[in-house]
């Protein structure tokens, strides 16, 4: 129920009015009203009238569940907000005084901060780090709004007179939404200052939330699949700041990039981390040392700029984003201490740590800019109880807080005491509704964890004095213990499940590496290598030394061993918290499926047959990046999805995949050989769909031209249309901007089509060139869908030119149907299973919906 406050000036003084005149159960002090009211509209506040009988102009008015009990408004769902609103409904409380707690957050995704680096090594996924708050507050009382602060005007300062209701005043969202509460938790975080110096905003990324993961994520492969198949330039990464962040950030983007790229750090101060232990600064330094990192410890930026395309400077291929143009960018460094000199660097991209700023002094009501007390950073000033000074119904914890430890030290911002924080605040929360004494704060240093790459880290416990944790065994430690720290149970238990098996599979190919290395090498069994020890045949363990790889999706040693570095993280069937929609793993004939249900499916809906990608080498429909994507698009198509697991090269090549693609559909189109209940229910076999991306998108075209076939399916079969996202096709002649392809190219499509096909003539074989010739081209053409959508990214370096081709040749091929074309701006190659909220993927979901709907 959402109510709208309406009256004319004479009602403020008592009483708010509710709707069309009916007087509220609740009323506030009159100088509350007079403050609020004096505000006008500018402030986004309650707008003042003009004359007696000109209405207020209508606020929605949040609803409580329930009017008697106490209302709990948490704003901000970080560590602070999000264990505060989970530690207040695990107390247990009477009747009459368990609250009613709202938690508002301007994402719908909690993110795990500390574990951000691990999306660009790639050890975690997002759902592990990012749960929905909807999954992990769905066994609770807590309500959740997504919505962003606008203005705060609490109202816990007002002396009252008798009889007068003690209130804790209202917030006010962007969405209009008015929040009136009892209790008031203040939670919000700190924002990263990114307008530092000139240039810095315009160009210098950020890496405080997972937008900001994803975005450099995003900016990182971009980098790659420019440099692929180049033995040079590197790519060049520039980090400013070394504290923990920024020397996380460098360990974890040097050993991604290896021999690739070059990071250059760079920090005002002469050493890293100055407040960190001295064992975790140490065994930081050594790592770093022994990477590709240049350290510039000493300095400051003073300016980030694009470089002319004039300058003199022997630069390479540097690259900056701006309107979709890609320029080197030059950092000017000057430094901080005598005996150095000024310095500029050039970059690739560039990382900015250094900085943040508190987001409550925008959020002050403007005709009274000091309401709640801040220090000279913007946080809010606080006792030992946690209670903002002056507020005693609210409550400040995380970067929004000041809190000063015993010896006068502000406490650090970090999540170690936020944890702390929200458990204290949960409980002083439950002494204040109780009447019960609060309890004052005392922060326990527990510790400090960074990570130092994918099997490298440093814990350092403050209660064995001199004891420092390094390289797996720290690693180890910390993954342990922030798993622990996970929000739920059950989260806790999804998770660990997942990073064991993870750590299963890589420890799998040691243990095979080991026993490899334990056989006898043909020196040692008396080979005529013997008498050369210096030979490379003699010293080379087939075991180890690599005959093909097939960056990022795996590597084939010459004893035939396939490593995947990703693994094969999967995420069960069941039903999704975030959709509503519901999946089940069935048998389908000689291959596998997963099929998708809609929430609320009623009558005969369409069916989308959805082949993943993954170079034909990795991947499965339970992957979680597939898994999540095709919950999204099921649930916004309101169709039933269907996504065949199929056998991956080099163990089974193809055309092992094509057929159980054929399988899957087969199996689909005939309701499941007839004895599935949802496609028997649901499937309107006039409106079939077929859908992929990158390699899948490749099965999906191969799939329709099998299609064609006469009586390859069953009479009331109608394939309606074909969706290609961003489609794997090549062939042995450039075609458009790959002309600017260099040599090694070719060569490398060539290798890794053979890599993954039984039998082919390279790259005119009409799979992966479907225009090669007349009868390929007849083969096309003759597709049985109404409608095809092809999907390009503008950042796709090795493929957007030729899902271009494909666009054209087929227009021009004699089909008959529909030809779409929709391109993703400023994001590359099936950027959308790591970016699925991204206002990009949205678009590309919800262009590809419209495809279904049509």
């Amino acid at each position: 129920m959402i109510w709208f406050l309406t009256g004319s000036r004479n009602l403020w003084k008592n009483s708010w009015t509710i709707g069309a005149g009916v007087s509220n159960m609740f009323t506030l002090p009159s100088r509350l009203f007079r403050c609020m009211a004096s505000s006008g509209s500018g402030d986004g506040g309650f707008a003042q009238s003009t004359s007696t009988d000109e209405a207020v102009t209508p606020l929605p008015l949040y609803s409580w569940p329930d009017k008697q009990r106490p209302r709990v408004c948490i704003l901000g769902g970080g560590f602070g907000g999000l264990y505060t609103a989970l530690r207040l409904d695990s107390l247990v409380w009477p009747n009459d005084k368990r609250p009613q707690v709202l938690l508002v957050d301007q994402s719908d995704k909690f993110v795990f901060k500390p574990m951000l680096y691990e999306l660009l090594s790639g050890e975690v996924d997002v759902w592990e780090i990012a749960p929905s708050f909807t999954e992990l507050l769905k066994n609770t009382s807590v309500q959740f709004v997504r919505d962003s602060v606008k203005l705060l005007r609490p109202s816990d300062h007002f002396r009252r007179g008798p009889g007068e209701p003690c209130t804790g005043g209202v917030v006010h969202l962007e969405s209009g939404t008015v929040i009136e509460y009892d209790w008031l938790v203040l939670a919000l975080g700190a924002e990263a200052k990114i307008d530092v110096v000139p240039g810095s905003a315009e160009y210098a990324l950020p890496f405080t939330t997972l937008e900001d993961a994803l975005r450099v994520e995003s900016k990182l492969k971009m980098l790659e699949r420019k440099r692929f198949g180049k033995s040079s330039p590197t790519i060049e990464v520039a980090i400013v700041g070394l504290g923990y962040s920024g020397v996380e950030l460098a360990a974890t983007i040097s050993e991604r990039l290896k021999d690739t790229g070059t990071v250059k750090a760079i920090n005002v101060q002469t050493t890293i981390c100055p407040t960190a232990p001295q064992g975790n600064r140490d065994a930081a330094l050594k790592v770093l040392e022994s990477r590709n990192i240049q350290l510039f410890l000493g300095y400051f930026v003073t300016c980030i700029k694009e470089a002319s395309t004039s300058d003199d400077s022997s630069s390479t291929v540097t690259y900056a984003e701006v309107d979709g143009d890609y320029r080197k960018l030059i950092l000017d460094l000057q430094p901080a201490e005598r005996g150095l000199k000024g310095q500029t660097l050039e970059a690739d991209l560039v990382l900015w740590t250094v900085g943040s700023t508190s987001q409550i002094p925008r959020l002050q009501p403007p005709d009274a800019p000091y309401v709640i007390p801040l220090n000279g950073r913007g946080q809010v000033e606080t006792d030992e109880t946690l209670q903002v000074k002056g507020h005693p119904r609210t409550f400040a914890i995380g970067d929004s807080a000041a809190l000063r430890d015993p010896s006068g030290k502000l406490l650090p911002a970090t999540a170690q005491v936020a944890f702390q924080q929200a458990d204290f605040a949960g409980w002083n929360l439950w002494a204040a509704i109780n009447d019960r004494p609060l309890l004052p704060f005392r922060f326990q240093n527990l510790g400090e964890m960074m990570t130092l790459g994918r099997n490298d880290a440093a814990v350092t416990a403050s209660f064995i004095e001199g004891l420092t944790l390094e390289g797996p065994l720290g690693h180890a430690a910390r993954k342990l213990v922030y798993c622990l720290r996970m929000p739920t149970d059950e989260h806790r238990v999804k998770v660990g499940i997942s990073w064991f098996t993870k750590t299963a599979v890589d420890t799998l190919a040691s243990v095979q590496n080991a026993v490899a290395n334990s056989f006898p090498t043909p020196t040692q069994m008396g080979d005529a290598t013997a008498t050369n020890p210096s030979s490379p045949t003699a010293a080379m363990d087939p075991d180890s030394e690599v005959v093909f790889d097939f960056q990022p999706y795996l590597c084939q040693y010459k004893s035939g061993r396939i490593h995947r570095p990703g693994g094969a993280p999967t995420v069960p069937a069941g039903t999704d918290p975030a959709t509503g929609v519901v999946s089940k793993d069935i048998r389908a004939g000689p291959a596998s499926v997963r099929v998708y249900l809609p929430p609320g499916a009623t009558g005969k809906i369409p069916v989308i047959v959805y082949f993943h990608g993954g170079g034909f080498v990795v991947g499965s429909p339970a992957r979680p990046g597939t898994h999540n994507y095709l919950n999204d698009l099921v649930a916004r198509s309101g169709a039933i999805g269907v996504s065949g697991y199929y056998r991956l090269a080099p163990e089974h090549k193809l055309p092992a995949a094509y057929d159980d693609a054929w399988a899957a559909l087969r199996w689909a189109v005939t309701l499941g050989d007839g004895e599935d209940p949802w496609l028997l229910e649901h499937a309107d076999l006039s409106r079939v769909f077929l859908a992929g991306c990158s390699a899948g998108a490749n099965i999906a075209h191969n799939t329709a031209v099998r299609a064609s076939a006469a009586g390859a399916l069953p009479d009331g079969v109608t394939i309606r249309g074909l969706a290609l996202v961003h489609p794997y096709f090549t062939g042995s002649e450039a075609v458009g901007g790959e002309m600017a392809f260099g040599p090694e190219i070719r060569p490398f499509m060539d290798r890794t089509w053979r890599f993954v096909v039984s039998e082919t003539v390279g790259l005119d074989d009409p799979r992966v060139n479907p225009f090669v010739d007349d009868a390929a081209r007849k083969a096309s053409a003759g597709i049985p869908c109404d409608r095809v959508l092809v999907c390009v990214a503008e950042d796709d370096f090795l493929l957007k030119e030729r899902a271009l081709w494909y666009h054209r040749e087929i227009k021009a091929s004699g089909y008959a149907g529909e030809v779409e074309l929709f391109e993703s701006k400023g994001v590359g190659h099936a950027f959308h299973f790591d970016m699925l909220d991204s206002e990009q993927a949205v678009e590309l979901q919800e262009r590809t919906v419209a495809f279904i709907k049509k």
